[in-house]
């Protein structure tokens, strides 16, 4: 599906290499090269601690019921990922076809999985934002947005577990201080963003180095074209509580196909932690970090390593398929 002003072949390349100047996830050589060396270490010294014999013998145990709704919930994500960049997006006149956002989303599945190092994923749905009317910035700030609100709703997901299940706190003590200090950092950039002129804000975004309050101030200009349409804020926050219910589900639901033994309202902490983790910048794609990660939480519970490995590695391989589906999609776009 076209957008309405992709005209002409010219403009859409000279218009993603001024997306693309914009988006600061691009990556670089050096960083490519140390994030593979940290996924390599990370990957043998899992694969040192663990029996693969037991790892396929949890695969092939698989409950084949509970896998295909997962995959279902793995449509429904991106959907709803949609629905939300959608709503941010026409709240500045820029209104783009629900179908061609979501052949977006799926898109940039391929370039964040496939082509991590070149083109990032979010860099796709900023030129695919472009192409449909909207300028450079206000494409990056509608991303901007859409992560912020995933992180906020990460944040809260986590608390009210942790306020709700004793079970959980038990088992994973300290993870008290760091939802909090996650949820209040999440909060201070919304309110930079928001409200860089309250005292308050101001004398501690002070501290802040010159050039990180300078990314602040431009991208809370833009933001703040929102002030007189408060209800996509609401909206968007809803969607993005929606959204990350469907992701536990889609975890716990992996659990179950895997007959891992653990309750939903665990995922509840599991999930949002793990995810968090393997956004951070130190690995390729989440590689090694995603398993680490599992087989450290799901430990927690007394699961195995195999299992652990295997729920990882199923999430991953889904992942990959969704990738590949996009790469499909894109191959088969209209330029």
């Amino acid at each position: 599906m076209q957008p309405k002003n992709a005209t002409s072949t010219h403009r859409s390349e000279t218009g993603f290499r001024a997306f693309a100047s914009e988006n600061s996830g691009q990556k670089r050589g050096r960083s490519f090269w140390i994030k593979l060396a940290a996924s390599l270490g990370l990957i043998g010294f899992i694969l040192s601690q663990a029996e693969l014999n037991e790892v396929r013998d949890v695969m092939v145990n698989i409950q084949v019921e509970w896998l295909l709704v997962a995959l279902v919930l793995q449509f429904a994500g991106p959907a709803l990922i949609t629905t939300r960049w959608q709503g941010l997006l026409r709240a500045q006149q820029i209104t783009p076809p629900w179908r061609y956002l979501y052949q977006s989303t799926l898109i940039s599945t391929f370039f964040r999985q496939f082509l991590p190092s070149i083109v990032g994923g979010d860099a796709i749905r900023g030129y695919d934002a472009w192409r449909a009317g909207a300028s450079v910035g206000l494409a990056f700030m509608s991303l901007v947005l859409d992560r912020l609100f995933g992180l906020i709703a990460l944040a809260i997901f986590t608390l009210v577990v942790l306020s709700l299940s004793a079970d959980v706190s038990a088992r994973l003590p300290g993870l008290w201080i760091w939802a909090g200090v996650a949820l209040i950092a999440v909060v201070f950039i919304a309110a930079l963003l928001l409200m860089p002129q309250r005292p308050r804000i101001s004398k501690i975004a002070a501290f802040l180095p010159a050039s990180v309050l300078q990314k602040f101030s431009k991208i809370g200009a833009a933001v703040r074209q929102y002030k007189e349409t408060p209800h996509v804020f609401r909206r968007a926050l809803l969607l993005s509580l929606l959204l990350q219910l469907v992701v536990i589900t889609f975890y716990w639901a992996l659990a179950m196909a895997l007959n891992i033994p653990i309750s939903y309202a665990s995922f509840f902490a599991i999930a949002p932690i793990a995810i968090f983790v393997m956004m951070l910048p130190i690995s390729i794609n989440g590689i090694g970090i995603r398993e680490g990660i599992f087989v450290f939480l799901l430990a927690q519970w007394d699961v195995s390593t195999a299992a652990a490995l295997s729920l990882a590695w199923l999430e991953y391989g889904i992942f990959l398929c969704f990738g590949l589906l996009g790469g499909v999609l894109y191959g088969l776009r209209r330029p």
